[in-house]
């Protein structure tokens, strides 16, 4: 923490721009961005590009997508979702079926290769960096409830799609 905050000024910024808070977020990013290299090299070895990688982690075998609902969650355009979606089809980790709801959808649905590398693309995505298990488990436990109090303010989506425990409403 900067040395110019006040303990128990962490809601505000100075006239900088700082607070404890966006510190805090910072070292955090810092940290996320540090594993990227673990990210990268699981998608990889998957034979998966980012983008192939991250959709991927985005499908759940209960609940098939549609094209239209990955290039929603991916910010693309429907051309660039289906080619993120040929790219996992020819993998072997996803099968394309008409939905039982629309026959006019076509629905990406897990294949059995395709849970797996989800799985092991998720290992790789939550394994905590150096250090993160050698802290004394109350600092675990505070970092545990911090990290479940963001959780349920961010994208629940998302977080889902990582495997993260997400609570149906936000706590005030």
């Amino acid at each position: 923490m900067g040395a110019h905050l006040e303990a128990g000024t962490g809601h505000g910024d100075d006239e900088g721009g700082r607070s404890i808070a966006r510190e805090a977020w910072a070292i955090l990013v810092g940290v996320s961005m540090a594993q990227r290299r673990v990210w990268l090299e699981a998608g990889q070895a998957e034979g998966l590009t980012p983008p192939q990688a991250i959709s991927l982690m985005r499908l759940s075998p209960e609940d098939p997508r549609s094209l239209g609902d990955l290039a929603k969650h991916m910010h693309c355009d429907a051309s660039y979702a289906t080619a993120l979606a040929d790219r996992l089809e020819e993998r072997g980790f996803v099968e394309r079926r008409v939905s039982a709801t629309d026959r006019r959808v076509r629905e990406l649905v897990l294949t059995a290769e395709g849970l797996a590398a989800q799985r092991r693309l998720r290992a790789a995505f939550t394994t905590p960096p150096l250090g993160l298990d050698e802290l004394p488990e109350e600092d675990q436990l505070a970092l545990m409830r911090i990290a479940e109090r963001l959780a349920e303010r961010a994208d629940p989506d998302v977080a889902r799609s990582l495997g993260m425990p997400v609570r149906d409403a936000p706590v005030g």
